[in-house]
């Protein structure tokens, strides 16, 4: 078969999805149009790109690229390799848990780097973050999956069926395609009747493999394929799932989709019978209140059988009693989850899973609210038959079968605002939710957009297909809202859940620390007696607009942090780090905490990670959240700016003028370049350029105010110049670097009534 016979062979598609793209039309079309996803990307680019020329001068930092094998068995020990660049004097391996510990191995000739990790049986199963620890920093992580099934690593030749490497059932295999073109085969035997599951993990723990599988009988038929699991929002990892109808062996065939390899085309590939949880009703919860949950899935310990199916195969389901406790109304479970992308960081929750005999199952996302929980209630396919809803209220529902549209209702007063959230992608769903808002005569008065803003630009883009809109109400009476799958015509299913929250506006808010590098892994580095930044993205939820101060503690030792002031509606800010001169060398995981007022109370939420997984020339990176925020302390800033500003009160109109202090070390004697790249600045203020020539250790910027809204804000002066770094003993290169001044925090009061 050629590479486009395998390509056409996408089972989990079917034809319908494969033509599509015919297929839409009328509002799919416009929706599709509206949400500019090639201008997104256009834009975001332009957007970044200062940005991304800052962090691409800057001083070399390790980048981890994968480890080998990226998983074990609880109370089990392994052999891992880590490949990467900048590698330079690895010391050790750093693991987000403690219970996750690693020795270095000697260096064998032709061999990457060696570790032996072990894994305490006390650490629970999940997913974890590791780091290699270099003279230059901490690398960026990547994801090592804590299991309950034994493992083995794919030992080649398995290229073909007769050299198909046998495992037993239950058992997760370790892979790579590599070198490219690299095909795996593995054999395994089963009995009739048995339901097995054949799931290969790779782009949800950070491998670029966009794996396909094949399931073959001893007689080499081909019983079925899979590129895609059809039951997720992110259709990138392929599952199988067979009833086996008759004792014997069954051959398993991994490849990448377009035949890729190398060491980033890694895999984990699960052949069991463990349980499998699709999706839940209701998607959420009450913190505090008991709330039974019924789970649908494969699988499942004392499973009922239902009517409800997922490509063509039959679904149970259990139902349990759920009580989320208080901490999950500020916590999103980040160790449960192979990858939490972008756009999921403004949820909060608890994970759900079960276990069989077997081990157990994968999590899903209960959110945690606030609001009372009710499930959508059939028929509600037109507006006259719409389920009525009392605000405040959380609905639950599902886009099942294909062509239904659900309809709700509710009353409000002229002048009141509401916001309605539609969550789908953002619970994992596979739904693509559309929305009309229509008032008591059925005109339609609104027709909201996806969530087109993506806070974190290329790095970290948030926007996604689910939709947040503010009703405005213009006049007492019932509102109805009607929600749909976008390609509803052609798909839909008891997977295609959504979630639905209606409230008066009340405000919250949510904090990423995200990536400096715009489109490439990175990580935080701050050097002695130097400073350093870290991006804050504010998720800005439900019309909040006030400022929030961010803090930072469990700093390294001689590591301090002034406070940031986020301004009314800015979406992000700069937390600047400090190093005294004699701060020791050494690696901590911080934390940053943001306060704001929420409804005239003081509210803190935990600042949560954000990392590049998977470096991009121009286009929106693919990234997922941490599970910790790491800063390293290294040796020897090159140079120290510190900004004062002359005044910090004044009106608006009045120029703002900041004096800039250049300490440089001895070898350093260049010209320092003052700006404002990089920074995501206030409405109104940019920063000119100045120099401090060689020399002179005293420069002066002046910012006008006239654009800048009143309000108290905190900016940073970036300082660049050319210096000289020494990667190893004698190889010398000059480096263009950038690093931010202390902060200047201000307050632009109104102009003078004339």
């Amino acid at each position: 078969m050629n590479r486009l016979a395998r390509a056409e062979a996408s089972v989990g598609q079917s034809s319908a999805d494969r033509t599509l793209g015919h297929l839409l039309a009328g509002r799919a079309i416009r929706r599709l149009r509206a949400r500019g996803w090639i201008l997104f990307a256009f834009v975001a680019a332009l957007a970044s790109l200062a940005a991304g020329e800052v962090c691409a001068q800057q001083l070399p930092k390790p980048r981890l690229l994968a480890v080998f094998p990226c998983g074990a068995r609880q109370g089990t020990s392994v052999e891992i390799e880590a490949v990467g660049d900048e590698l330079l004097d690895v010391t050790r391996l750093y693991c987000s848990h403690p219970g996750i510990t690693a020795e270095k191995l000697p260096p064998a000739d032709g061999k990457p780097l060696r570790f032996k990790v072990n894994v305490a049986p006390e650490v629970p199963l999940g997913y974890y973050d590791l780091r290699l620890v270099t003279r230059l920093g901490a690398s960026n992580p990547r994801t090592f999956v804590v299991g309950d099934l034994p493992e083995v690593s794919e030992q080649e030749p398995n290229n073909q069926q007769a050299q198909a490497m046998r495992v037993e059932l239950g058992t997760v295999i370790n892979g790579r395609c590599l070198p490219a073109e690299d095909v795996d085969l593995f054999v395994f035997s089963a009995k009739a009747g048995e339901r097995v599951l054949i799931e290969c993990r790779s782009k949800r723990i950070d491998s670029n493999l966009d794996g396909f599988l094949w399931l073959y009988d001893a007689s080499g038929r081909q019983l079925v394929t899979n590129q895609d699991d059809p039951s997720r929002s992110e259709k990138t990892d392929p599952l199988i799932d067979v009833t086996i109808p008759a004792d014997g062996d069954y051959f398993v065939k991994l490849a990448d989709f377009v035949y890729g390899g190398g060491n980033h085309c890694f895999y984990r590939l699960a052949i069991s019978t463990l349980p499998q949880i699709d999706f839940v009703l209701p998607t959420g919860a009450k913190v505090g209140e008991e709330r039974q949950i019924t789970l649908y899935g494969r699988n499942l310990p004392g499973g009922e059988k239902t009517d409800l199916e997922i490509a063509g195969r039959p679904l149970e389901k259990i139902t349990r009693p759920v009580t989320l406790p208080a901490e999950a109304a500020d916590t999103l479970p980040v160790n449960q989850f192979e990858a939490l992308r972008a756009y999921a960081a403004s949820l909060n929750g608890s994970a759900i899973s079960v276990s069989n005999a077997t081990g157990r199952s994968n999590a899903k996302l209960l959110v945690a609210s606030n609001l009372p929980e009710v499930l959508e209630q059939e028929p509600n396919n037109t507006q006259a038959e719409a389920q009525r809803l009392t605000a405040p209220v959380a609905v639950s529902g599902q886009f099942s079968p294909a062509k239904d549209a659900d309809y709700f209702t509710f009353s409000a007063k002229k002048g009141e605002i509401y916001t309605i959230d539609v969550i789908a992608q953002r619970i994992g769903s596979p739904a693509d939710a559309d929305m009309e808002v229509l008032n008591s005569k059925g005109a339609v008065i609104a027709t909201p957009p996806d969530i087109g803003e993506s806070i974190g630009q290329l790095r970290f883009p948030s926007r996604n297909q689910d939709i947040a809109y503010e009703l405005k109400v213009p006049e007492d009476g019932d509102y109805t809202f009607r929600v749909e799958h976008l390609y509803g015509q052609v798909q839909g299913g008891p997977q295609f859940t959504y979630r639905v929250e209606l409230a008066k506006q009340s405000g919250d808010f949510q904090l990423v620390a995200a990536p400096l590098a715009e489109n490439r892994r990175d990580s935080d580095v701050i050097r002695q007696g130097g400073r350093e930044r870290l991006d804050i993205l504010v998720f800005r939820l439900r019309g909040h607009n006030a400022p929030i101060v961010v803090t930072a503690d469990k700093l390294p030792p001689g590591v301090t942090c002034e406070p940031l002031t986020i301004g009314p509606g800015m979406k992000s800010g700069t937390l600047i780090l400090t190093a005294a001169v004699d701060a020791p060398v050494g690696e901590s995981e911080i934390h940053i905490v943001g306060k704001s007022q929420v409804e005239e109370a003081d509210v803190e939420r935990v600042c949560r990670g954000g990392v590049v997984v998977i470096d991009s020339t121009n286009t929106p990176c693919v990234n997922r959240m941490t599970r910790s925020i790491v800063l390293s302390v290294r040796e020897n800033s090159p140079f120290r700016v510190t900004a004062t500003a002359e005044k910090t009160e004044l009106k608006q109109g009045e120029p703002l003028t900041v004096a800039c202090h250049v300490d440089r070390r001895p070898e350093v004697n260049v010209d320092i370049q003052l700006n404002g790249r990089g920074f995501a600045l206030p409405t109104g203020i940019d920063v000119p350029l100045s120099k401090v020539a060689a020399g002179q250790a005293d420069g002066k910027v002046t910012i006008t105010t006239d654009k800048v809204p009143p309000g108290t804000y905190s900016i940073a002066i970036n300082g660049e110049g050319q210096v000289p770094f020494e990667r190893k003993s004698g190889q010398k290169d000059t480096i263009r670097c950038v690093l931010p001044s202390n902060l200047i925090t201000f307050t632009i009061l109104p102009k003078d009534a004339k």
